[in-house]
């Protein structure tokens, strides 16, 4: 301990200069400290940008730094992506329309993917759904000795023009009521990022609520009023909790949530009883009276 050397005490508190950082590579150049420690961090800011991409290409969410070119909506090729869903996608999305659950799957669904398939094809299988059950209900009804029944093909027409008009301009409709009823975003507390739904996300969860009267229509040809009644509630009670519970978010931001909440029940309820009525409780449009026959009287004398 005799032997170590003293230090002034000046000497200590003097700054010192770190040496060099001596990068190896071919040129053998050398890189002082601060500007490695720059270009480390310029490599990790790198490295988590890659990453982020990569995820977001993984989870189907377009690149911002990808150079896509924006189709018109006039086009053909706009409307593609609605129609890239697989047979396990439809079912899913079929399963969560008919099972209301405040956490739906189809509110998640339809932020991420929305897509024209399934609501499409469930359209077209509920139109002959209502056409061939609305004919054998109107067999059962008139088809005795009096009368001479026929298939009745105007019935196809009108739930066609029905339903496509009922899932196209009503979310119309009700996207305006959003975007005009929703509150400014500063008024809002606790903001999340489920603001007012595009238009094609409305006619995707309009087009998937229909598929629960597609078993509905096919029992209604059974001629028992409280039964056909009872499918009737039943049908619009859950196509109609699919429907609020997956517009929630964007109806509690409205300023007449009450209001447009009883339209989207009333209306999906008038479209109910309106095929009901009209295509399974007497229709008489394809009942033609049988004709008969007079007896010829010989009246000639002899």
């Amino acid at each position: 301990m005799t032997n170590l050397q003293e230090v002034p005490t000046d000497e200590l508190l003097n700054f010192q200069d770190f040496p060099s950082v001596h990068h190896t590579s071919d040129s053998n150049t050398t890189i002082p400290i601060s500007q490695a420690q720059i270009n480390v961090d310029n490599n990790v800011e790198g490295n988590l940008s890659r990453n982020e991409n990569v995820q977001r290409t993984a989870e189907g969410i377009p690149n911002e730094n990808g150079n896509q070119s924006e189709k018109a909506f006039w086009t053909l090729e706009y409307y593609q992506k609605y129609f890239d869903v697989d047979t396990a996608d439809v079912i899913e999305r079929i399963m969560a329309s008919i099972t209301p659950k405040w956490e739906n799957t189809l509110k998640r669904h339809l932020r991420e993917k929305p897509d024209l398939y399934g609501p499409f094809w469930i359209s077209i299988t509920l139109i002959f759904s209502i056409a061939i059950s609305g004919n054998i209900a109107n067999y059962l009804q008139h088809a005795n000795s009096d009368y001479h029944w026929k298939y009745n093909f105007h019935a196809v027409s009108v739930a066609a023009t029905v339903i496509f008009l009922y899932v196209v301009l009503v979310p119309f409709l009700l996207w305006g009521l959003l975007k005009w009823s929703i509150k400014p975003v500063q008024d809002i507390e606790g903001l999340d990022d489920e603001l007012s739904p595009g238009i094609l996300e409305i006619i995707c969860v309009y087009g998937y609520s229909l598929f629960i009267y597609i078993p509905v229509s096919m029992l209604w040809f059974v001629q028992i009023n409280w039964l056909q009644w009872g499918l009737l509630l039943f049908g619009t009670f859950v196509s109609g909790s699919v429907l609020l519970l997956t517009l929630t978010p964007s109806l509690r931001l409205s300023k007449h949530k009450f209001l447009i909440s009883v339209g989207i029940v009333l209306f999906h309820l008038l479209m109910a009883m309106g095929f009901m009525m009209h295509f399974f409780q007497g229709s008489d449009d394809a009942v033609v009276p049988q004709p008969t026959v007079q007896p010829v009287v010989n009246t000639t004398k002899i």
